[in-house]
């Protein structure tokens, strides 16, 4: 059983594992920056682990992994400029492989049927997640977008589902937060709110029911079932 669409006015959604499956493309972008800089390649089951909490941390687990190199070599500036690279290369391959996951588009719709407001809450730099959205053609399907910024505290930090539901007057027990790892039901706890887990991403069901999620489904269009 999903969302309680009686008294739901607001969804949070995740974005990489919840609502598109981005890891081939992110892997992409992390190798691309490990070619760059002359160090060995990441397999994408790898990648996909560490996705969820930001840029910054996944690049500084690719370059402290790398072949060869010990845990901790990377300075801040490599990191940053890993960063840089990363981003740079995936804004221009945001989807050659990402696909939204099926059911995605007639939940939403359903959602929008019952005048539920939709957000998109990621962990992706901003710019990235706008532009994943544009180019799989669903960013209009969505009330508001929150990206990594310095503007809003990152999940697990409950900041960024407290400044959505301020923006759309909605309160905590009106409001789902539904993602697919830790950072996401963590954030949703500490907001106050419901959380939907979805087994399909990156955690596993025993690790959603250890973190607290209020329910988990299966597929996207049990969100809304």
């Amino acid at each position: 059983m999903g969302i309680d669409l009686k008294t739901c006015r607001l969804v949070v959604f995740d974005l990489d594992g919840t609502i598109m499956d981005t890891f081939d493309d992110i892997a992409a972008a992390v190798n691309y920056v490990m070619k760059e800089l002359g160090l060995s390649s990441h397999q994408t089951g790898d990648v996909k682990i560490h996705v969820g909490n930001g840029a910054h941390t996944l690049m500084a687990w690719a370059l402290n992994n790398a072949s060869g190199k010990k845990p901790g070599w990377a300075q801040e500036a490599l990191i940053d400029r890993a960063v840089a690279l990363w981003k740079g290369y995936y804004l221009d391959h945001p989807a050659d492989h990402s696909r939204l996951y099926p059911g995605v588009l007639n939940m939403l719709g359903e959602l929008k049927s019952r005048n539920i407001k939709t957000a998109v809450l990621s962990n992706k730099l901003h710019e990235v997640t706008e532009r994943l959205l544009n180019v799989l053609g669903i960013k209009e399907m969505f009330d508001y977008i929150v990206g990594e910024s310095e503007r809003i505290s990152r999940k697990p930090a409950p900041d960024g589902i407290c400044y959505l539901m301020n923006i759309f007057g909605a309160k905590p027990h009106e409001t789902w937060m539904v993602g697919d790892s830790e950072p996401d039901i963590r954030a949703g706890l500490a907001a106050g709110c419901h959380v939907c887990a979805v087994s399909y991403g990156v955690g596993g069901r025993e690790e959603l029911e250890r973190l607290g999620a209020h329910c988990i489904v299966n597929t996207p269009m049990e969100i809304v079932t």
